[in-house]
């Protein structure tokens, strides 16, 4: 076969191929057309009703109610109903808000008193995914648990709103919004309720007294006081509450007689270390702290040498939790101070014993009350003779000759010393000062709270030196209690070592 020949041939034979795969594609063409054309026909004739979407016009979530409390929150679930089942999945709009709610009160729809869950304390998902095939739908509507708790035993309220529903369905206009009222003494226990008080767990009382064990923490001349706030109800998350001064308080309660032998501690003699006080997620107590220095608080005495009566007294009131609320009848705490235990200088009340025939242990005098000058001592001149180091800077003179360090020398006139004593029972008491000098011009008065313990004033003599004291008794009545035990130099020029008393009688 010549090549012309099998040229024609291949020519043919492509024009065949390309008839054939234009003919295919012309059948596929017209096929495709009819299935459209048959499946248009098809969804012409198919119809998916919409349905009609309400609410009720209220919901009151009560004990017997659907809702779920956990620590954080209140979970109640809004119920939006549908004429028939829904044909097709949709969406739809939800909004919540109170705005309403003084409108619904005014109208009686709503009682007297109800609250507004204001916006913050309340959520809702904006968009609702409605399934297929249902008659209705619940969506959650979130409340704070911290505003149920703050508004306990009150009705709060919020309304939700729905709108624009997809694919053909729609809402009923007049059945389009609910208010949600919530009956707080229902859906909680009042047990469960977090009610921040002032005082211990389970206090009954707002007056705390100072000292009790813990209460205070003493460093150098400082003391910082620690006051008790407790929390009722199951633990959760940390929280904070704010603590402020309320001196008003003091005054009102001083004047209708709910405060006896108290008097105001100013502010300016205290500062408030904790204005804001911190809970952790694992205390029910947590604690108000504010300090003074020593001598400023027993500065609140009625004269110098004498045993303070009324109780400095400060007021503190807790407000503005970040969780939960604050008892309304512990709100504020009433904090007695007393100076009397804060002055001795071994932390402790010298003890006078009251069996018959008991011999108390010595009351040194170098172990003067704390308190400085003119409160727990004077001395008549600046500068510090013997130890120079015992109790710097305190002026009153100690003699070295004694360790450890007992006696205070160079006594003048109108110098005094005092010490806080308990005595244990009121009688008749041989009071014994140890005196030591030279010469016998050394003279003395004693006194219990200020009030002389003899008549006129004694002279001491001379033991031939200063460093040998020697005993000068007198017997003296005492009364049971807390005093301050004074010794006061009216002249001379000796060392006095200390008192021992003996019960007498």
């Amino acid at each position: 076969m010549d090549f012309e020949v099998i040229d024609l041939y291949q020519n043919m034979k492509n024009i065949l191929k390309k008839m054939q795969l234009g003919l295919l594609a012309a059948v596929a063409i017209f096929t495709t057309s009819c299935t459209r054309e048959g499946l248009d026909d098809v969804m012409s004739k198919e119809k998916f009703a919409g349905v009609n979407v309400s609410v009720d016009a209220k919901a009151e979530i009560g004990a017997n109610s659907n809702f779920a409390l956990t620590g954080g929150e209140l979970t109640v679930p809004v119920t939006i109903k549908f004429s028939s089942a829904t044909t097709r999945a949709f969406t739809l709009n939800v909004l919540a808000t109170s705005e309403n709610v003084p409108q619904l009160i005014t109208t009686g729809v709503l009682p007297a008193g109800t609250v507004a869950v204001p916006t913050g304390s309340f959520n809702i998902l904006g968009t609702a995914q409605v399934p297929i095939g249902v008659t209705s739908y619940d969506v959650n509507l979130i409340i704070s648990r911290t505003f149920i708790e703050v508004n306990y035993g009150k009705n709060i309220a919020v309304s939700v709103q729905i709108s624009n529903p997809a694919k053909d369905n729609a809402v009923v206009e007049a059945q389009s919004t609910v208010v949600v009222l919530v009956k707080t003494a229902d859906v909680m226990n009042a047990n469960s309720v977090h009610n921040i008080s002032v005082g211990v767990p389970g206090a009954t009382s707002n007056v705390f007294a100072i000292p009790t064990p813990g209460s205070y923490d003493l460093n150098s001349e400082i003391i910082t006081f620690r006051v008790p706030i407790s929390i009722q109800g199951d633990l959760g998350t940390p929280f904070t509450i704010t603590a402020v001064s309320s001196p008003d308080s003091v005054r009102k309660y001083i004047a209708n007689g709910k405060l006896t032998n108290a008097e105001l501690y100013s502010a300016s003699r205290y500062s408030l270390s904790t204005p804001t006080v911190s809970f952790d997620a694992t205390s029910r107590t947590s604690y108000i702290t504010f300090t003074t220095k020593r001598d400023t608080l027993l500065k609140m005495q009625p004269a110098p040498g004498a045993a303070t009566i009324k109780k400095p007294t400060v007021a503190f009131t807790i407000k503005n939790p970040s969780k939960f609320q604050v008892e309304a009848k512990m709100n504020t705490v009433y904090v007695t101070l007393d100076p009397n235990f804060f002055r001795p200088y071994n932390g402790t009340y010298f003890l006078i014993k009251g069996a018959i025939g008991a011999v108390s242990d010595p009351i040194y005098a170098a172990y003067y009350d704390f308190g400085g000058s003119g409160i727990a001592w004077w001395d008549n001149n600046p500068y510090k003779d013997g130890d120079g180091g015992w109790r710097f800077p305190d002026g009153v003179d100690v003699s070295g000759d004694y360790n450890p360090r007992t006696a205070i020398g160079w006594v003048g006139s109108n110098e005094w010393v005092s010490f806080t004593t308990n005595v244990e029972a009121s009688g008749t008491y041989v009071m014994d000062l140890y005196f030591g000098a030279n010469n016998g011009d050394g003279r003395y008065t004693a006194f219990m709270d200020n009030v002389p313990l003899f008549q006129g004033i004694k002279q001491s003599d001379n033991t031939g030196g200063h460093n040998n004291q020697k005993s000068h008794k007198t017997d003296v009545t005492l009364t049971q209690g807390v005093h301050i035990f004074k010794v006061f130099f009216n002249g001379g020029n000796s060392d006095y070592r200390g008192a021992i008393f003996t019960r007498k009688n």
